[in-house]
């Protein structure tokens, strides 16, 4: 066996990135292995929520966010097919505004700080797998460097490899979702300083999805769609036609009037909502995406990845003072994420698995476009700073919903074609 950690994480993204850097500053000795060398391209709508730069500000980056070749977003304009829903970030502690930035950049940076706060930070080192004890215990991570076979020991292993194979062993879900983005430069769309999102028939007439356009600093912006794979099914649609005719929509063509690309688009595949994921057993700690720490609406996975690092790096510091690296002290990990985040997880989820599809939904938006508080809380769910069920509060928004909605069935019903 190689040299002797008291931690070793699994890939240097957001959430192995913050758990190493949590975990060195907590005295743990800590390395952290990635596959790729760094800076590497990540696809990714690269939007940052205010919750996401609140934990990039504890870990030393909250200057380097405000540097002006990153966007900085203050509200949200959402276009759906009846209704344009403009509104502020919602009021939370983690403050009044959110950023975007590309990840190429941003991992590189979070990959720097965990190494500046002690982690050993070892690129172009794939784990293979995880090692155990005679006991079963776990004991270490055989990984593949330079062509050859290595080892290292550690009693506790997080793993943050995202979608990647490493230790899935039913530990991980299925994906759920996929998306697609590409870079335009030239950009001088309206409202730079909000998310752009587009709700479009197209995308959610099968399930769901949206598009959106995310504006940087220097006149570039993000652009891509994502669908469910649900919508995938249904439709036999490929998620290129999808994001092929997202482009062709009116609205999207006159905000990249007169931009061009900025490259191909790159595609990846998600795991939206925390459920069905295992993230804790003997030795063992999944974060971020690997954990599927994805909001199941607006699919933000960034921030969700950083706070689970940074507990799960709390935890890790917990079993070295105990000696204890059982499943029943670690699931404590998992009881801090559900009591921070199942409500709005819970919720989203099953909002998009009940909902046939949503278009469905449309009512809805309509009648909060002029509704100020509940347009408030809607764009509150899709953040994931309220769960959807907190819509309750707005009985006067649902009911001309719900009457809106009955209407248009009247309708369609009494139009050619339509039941009687």
């Amino acid at each position: 066996m190689g040299e002797r950690y008291d931690l070793i994480v699994v890939g240097a993204g957001p959430g192995g990135s913050s758990t190493a850097y949590h975990a060195a500053r907590s005295g743990l000795k800590t390395l952290l292995l990635d596959r790729q060398s760094f800076p590497r391209d990540k696809p990714c709508g690269d939007g940052l929520m205010p919750h996401a730069a609140a934990e990039l500000a504890l870990m030393g980056l909250g200057g380097w966010l405000e540097e002006e070749h990153h966007g900085a977003f203050t509200g949200f304009t959402i276009y759906s097919e009846t209704a344009v829903l403009r509104q502020k970030v919602p009021p939370t502690l983690h403050g009044p505004r959110g950023y975007v930035a590309r990840r190429k950049e941003t991992d590189a940076r979070l990959a720097g700080r965990a190494a500046e706060a002690g982690a050993e930070l070892m690129e172009q080192t794939r784990a293979a797998r995880l090692l155990r004890s005679a006991a079963g215990t776990v004991s270490g991570v055989e990984a593949e460097r330079s062509g050859e076979r290595v080892r290292f020991a550690a009693p506790l292993v997080v793993v943050a490899d995202g979608v990647g194979g490493f230790a899935a062993g039913g530990m991980k879900a299925r994906q759920n979702a996929v998306a697609r983005r590409q870079y335009f430069r030239g950009v001088s769309g309206p409202e730079r300083e909000h998310l752009q999102i587009f709700i479009t028939p197209d995308m959610n007439s099968h399930h769901a999805g949206y598009g959106w356009v995310f504006h940087f600093g220097d006149g570039t912006a993000n652009v891509g769609a994502g669908v469910s794979t649900r919508a995938l099914e249904r439709s036999g649609r490929n998620l290129k036609d999808f994001y092929d005719r997202f482009l062709e929509e009116p609205r999207v063509r006159e905000q990249l009037a007169g931009a061009e690309p900025e490259g191909p688009p790159k595609s990846w595949s998600l795991k939206m909502g925390m459920w069905g994921a295992r993230r804790y057993a003997q030795g063992t700690m999944l974060v971020g995406d690997a954990g599927s720490m994805v909001h199941p609406i607006s699919g933000e996975g960034v921030g969700y990845a950083l706070e689970s690092g940074r507990l799960a790096a709390a935890f890790a510091h917990e079993a070295h003072a105990r000696g204890d690296f059982s499943a029943r002290l670690l699931s404590g990990y998992e009881r801090r994420l559900r009591r921070l985040r199942a409500r709005e997880h819970l919720s989203g989820h099953a909002l998009v698995n009940l909902v046939p599809n949503l278009r469905l939904l449309e009512p809805l938006f309509k009648a909060c476009e002029g509704d100020p508080e509940a347009r408030r809380t809607l764009v509150e769910a899709f953040t994931g700073d309220s769960p959807v069920y907190s819509l309750l509060r707005h009985p006067r928004a649902l009911a001309r919903a719900l009457r809106a909605g009955i209407r248009g069935r009247a309708g369609a019903a009494r139009r050619p074609g339509g039941r009687r």
